[in-house]
């Protein structure tokens, strides 16, 4: 806005102070506090808007957003009405300084004739995000350019190198080493030459120069500079970019239901691929759907909600606990209800509609009904969904699967989301007739990773009681009951262990009564210590504050209603996948935040572990101490399975961890145990784990376990970390937006795909690129030996045999495009066998393609043929002219050049050193099935 109106402008035009007018759907230019919105209803402003932060956190979900209450009360709801208000404030804004963090926002507004009112990340729109279902908008700019936290979070991704390139510096250590000797030794013999044959007695060669053994070794050095190829790095580039290439146009791993194809965003990591040893994956949208399901529930120490899931009916048949004739009724009726689509609610059980349905006995609160009525009011009320409307339709954004599911489930069974009115929430009531409820909400207390929980404080219209609603994971919600809830907490257990049992995530629900003044006097150090930015500070880096000490006083006591339990469905193709890859002798890891059991029935859902695996469980619940988890993962170590052929397997959690995980010398001594231990194990499954933990897991692996190449995969924000920390990253465009794909090396839209990407590309990537890196070696050795072992008849003096075009040629042209082309298409084996023979993999593993004895032998396969070629030509063409006399020097020379191009050229449709047992060692590596042991600590 300029002098009163509005005018269209750029980006770099927008200063701090400046006041802007965004439209819908525009993207937003800088950061802005938000100032005033449309208001739909000029009798009832609500002072809010949407956006979409999918630039920012990945995130697809819709955003709701603010005016804060000084400029909603002060303002007015038309848009002149706003604009001349505003003039009219005199104040200011306090705001933090520039900093990364997208999640927190932290500023104090000062109006005149108004209390100093805090600002959270809820009164402010962030460059990058995007105005969502609000005509407009107007904000005041706080920060501008590289100030705006998005900019403050650019970070360049960090640099990744395959192992070929750290091999190639190692060869080219070797190569330059080898040159020099060879330098050395010809300028010695040029020392000799001239001493033996007295060539300082001729004229021509007193210039004083000819004779200097430091010119001479410089001599020779330029001379055979060849020896290091000039077209190495370049031929590896441009062979990495094709096959990238390829394997985006790859139909194997191209999804139709998303219509997303694989990309390669480093494609200097496609040989990298080949060589994977451990697999770190994420569970849910990797492994799962991310499409969550209401299934059960246990309500009032009652579990509702009948049949089963796939991975309850793995686990089924893996105890046997059902006959064979059952086991496929079962499977046929999951295969029927597969078939429904992505609906949010798969509940099956009429006996809660018909509790629902019943009229509330008068006097009897708490009666079954009541509880029923309660539980899925508290659905309906804790969480932070917004309605969207577009293109005339009503749809519900919510900030996880979760949270849509649940709000869902309290819609199917009756208690319909409506509408959030600025902070009023209108939920209509089905089950008795038609009414519509509305409460107040006072306040949300946000999930965080550390709290693991959210509140939200509501007051009833109609009744004005304050009641305080809560959901969270069990680990964290269920020791913060209140007291002679004992019998009911046992009963809410079993039944949350019998819904993991299932595979179902659950979450425990939980609500208390407040009176006026308690949470008035909660409210006031509240609002206080929200208003300290030291706090809100301290809040944000996770470290203790009195926001979080105030939020744990008022979550207390609560009175249990029962448990969720949603299904995340595996996607297709994920045990077949997961059991290749560990055919392959890739070890797998799957770290999820999921409980214990929920966790361990997903890994023999997705045949991660079997019935014949010997697993140990390391858990605070069963190893208080760290000498304990020590001694039974050494324990581990030296005992072997109890059946031949069978497996070890490791679970731990996230408590187990947060202890293994620490510095320290007994810390040491323990991670070097859980080292070992993991490296004999085909399977290792983390449980309640944190995004920094995944990380470190990661991390420990990498930087101990000697030649170890780790490969992550996920697809949210939480584990960007993990992926960043791996050797190869893998995204997955899945349903928690594109900030995992963004972070990653590759994005592949289905985990299936990862047996393509590595046991089909990554195995041929891995075994090109390695015959292309020691097939550029071998030609550039022969050919510059030729010139040496020459030079050997003509006293050392540095001559040539061929011209100078002819070395230019055999480098770009007669050498350069067969290997090119052997380097981007060939194959040793078909693509179907190698999904047949995933043991194929493990020659990557064991680097039998490229090693130390493998690049020996190609340097001295260069060496020989060199010595053939030259000594054939010098002695095979003697009194070969048509005066019968011998050839002259660039003759001899020319065949030498041609002599070297053929062989060279043969030497490209035929195996090269290094694969010439390639058959038998197939045959070898099928009659071996099981993980091979490739790294040890």
């Amino acid at each position: 806005m300029i002098d009163g109106e509005f005018v269209d402008s750029v980006w770099t035009d927008v200063q701090v102070g400046d006041v802007l007018k965004i439209c819908n759907r525009e993207n937003i230019p800088a950061d802005v506090v938000l100032v005033a919105s449309h208001e739909p209803d000029i009798d009832a402003p609500r002072g809010a808007c949407h956006v979409e932060t999918m630039q920012l956190d990945g995130e697809t979900n819709l955003k709701g957003k603010m005016v804060p209450s000084v400029f909603s009360n002060a303002l007015g709801a038309s848009l002149e009405l706003q604009l001349a208000n505003f003039a009219k404030l005199p104040g200011h804004v306090e705001v933090e300084a520039p900093n990364a963090s997208t999640n927190t926002f932290n500023g104090m507004l000062h109006v005149q004739g108004y209390p100093p009112a805090p600002l959270s990340i809820t009164n402010v729109l962030l460059r990058g995000s995007t105005l969502r279902n609000t005509d407009y908008v107007l904000g005041l700019v706080v920060n501008t350019g590289r100030d705006t936290k998005v900019m403050q979070g650019a970070r360049k991704p960090p640099s990744k190198e395959s192992s070929i390139y750290h091999s190639i510096q190692l060869m080219m250590v070797g190569i330059v080493i080898l040159l020099i000797i060879l330098c050395l030794a010809a300028s010695a013999g040029t020392e000799s030459a001239y001493s033996a044959i007295g060539l300082d007695s001729h004229w021509y060669l007193q210039d004083g120069t000819s004779n200097n053994f430091f010119l001479n070794t410089l001599y020779f050095f330029t001379l055979l500079s060849s020896f290091v190829s000039v077209t190495l790095n370049a031929s590896i580039a441009l062979v990495q970019k094709v096959i990238a290439q390829f394997m985006q146009w790859s139909l194997d791993m191209y999804d139709q239901d998303s219509d997303t194809a694989a990309t390669v965003r480093t494609a200097s990591l496609v040989d990298e691929l080949g060589i994977i040893t451990h697999v770190f994956s994420d569970k849910t949208g990797t492994l799962t759907q991310n499409v969550m399901q209401f299934r059960k529930a246990s309500i009032n120490g009652v579990s509702y909600g009948r049949g089963t899931t796939e991975i309850g009916l793995a686990r089924l048949k893996r105890l046997g606990e059902l006959p064979t004739d059952e086991v496929e009724a079962l499977e046929a009726g999951l295969v029927c209800k597969a078939g429904a689509g992505k609906e949010l609610v798969n509940f099956d059980d009429p006996a809660l509609d018909e509790i629902l349905r019943k009229p509330l006995q008068v006097g009897l609160p708490s009666t079954q009904e009541a509880c029923c009525r309660e539980f899925f009011l508290h659905l309906a009320l804790c969480h932070t969904v917004v309605t969207e409307i577009f293109e005339g339709k009503t749809t519900l954004s919510a900030s996880s699967p979760d949270e849509a599911a649940l709000v869902s489930a309290a819609q199917h069974f009756g208690f319909e989301f409506v509408d959030r009115h600025h902070d009023t929430v209108t939920v209509r009531d089905t089950t008795q007739g038609e009414r519509l409820l509305r409460y107040d909400v006072l306040d949300v207390l946000e999930f965080t990773s550390a709290r693991r929980r959210m509140s939200v404080i509501v007051r009833n219209c109609d009744t004005r009681a304050i009641s305080l609603l809560c959901k969270g994971a069990d680990s964290v919600m269920l020791p913060l009951l209140a007291p002679d809830q004992d019998e009911l907490k046992l009963r809410t257990e079993q039944h949350m262990i019998d819904h993991s049992n299932d595979g179902l995530r659950t979450l425990v629900i939980t609500s208390k009564e407040l009176n006026e003044e308690t949470y008035l006097a909660w409210s006031r150090e509240y609002r206080r210590a929200t208003s300290d930015i030291l706090e809100l500070e301290r809040n944000a880096r996770e470290e203790p504050n009195k926001i979080d000490q105030l939020c744990n006083e008022l979550e207390t006591r609560l009175k249990l209603l029962g448990s969720t339990a949603l299904e995340d469905k595996l996607q297709v193709g994920v045990p077949a996948c997961i059991a290749d890859l560990v055919r392959g002798g890739i070890a797998t890891w799957v770290l999820t935040g999921d409980k214990e059991e929920t966790a361990i029935n997903i890994a023999f859902a997705c045949q991660l572990l079997d019935a014949e695996t010997d697993l140990l469980v390391i858990s605070r619940r069963n190893h208080s101490t760290l000498e304990s988890m020590r001694a039974a993962l050494q324990n581990g170590c030296q005992t072997h399975p109890n059946k031949e052929g069978a497996r070890k397997g490791l679970v731990v959690d996230g408590d187990a961890l947060e202890l293994l995980m620490k510095t320290g010398t007994e810390q040491a001594g323990a991670q070097l145990a859980f080292l070992h231990y993991t490296q004999q194990c085909a399977a290792v499954v983390a449980c309640r784990c944190a995004p920094t933990q995944k990380a470190e897991l990661v991390k420990l692996v990498r930087r101990n376990v000697r030649g170890a190449a780790t490969l992550s995969i996920g697809d949210g924000a939480n584990d960007v970390a993990m992926i960043q920390a791996a050797h190869v990253g893998v995204g997955i465009s899945g349903q928690e937006g594109m900030q995992a794909v963004n972070a990653a090396d590759f994005a592949i839209a289905q985990f299936r795909f990862l047996r393509e990407l590595l046991l089909v590309h990554g195995r041929n990537n891995y075994r090109r690129l390695s015959v292309l890196v020691y097939y550029i070696f071998y030609k550039n050795v022969m050919m510059v030996l030729s010139v040496y072992w020459f030079n050997t008849y003509n006293a050392f003096s540095g001559s040539k045999w061929n011209l100078e075009v002819g070395y230019q040629l055999y480098n770009a042209l007669f050498t350069l495009f067969p290997i090119l082309w052997i380097a981007m298409t060939d194959r040793d084996v078909s693509d179907e066998n190698s999904r047949v023979l995933p043991q194929l993999y493990q020659l990557g593993i064991r680097r039998h393609y490229f090693n130390a004895w493998a690049a020996t032998r190609w340097v001295l396969q260069g060496i020989y043929e060199s010595l053939a070629v030259s000594f054939v030509c010098i002695y095979g063409l003697l009194k070969m002219s048509n005066n019968g006399e011998d050839p002259d020097l660039y003759l001899i020379g020319a065949a030498t050049l041609t002599l070297a191009v053929i062989i060279v050229r043969v030497f490209t449709t035929h195996p090269s050193p290094c694969s010439r047992r390639l058959r038998a060692c197939h045959v070898c590596t099928t009659l071996r099935p099981t993980p091979c042991t490739h790294s040890r600590t």
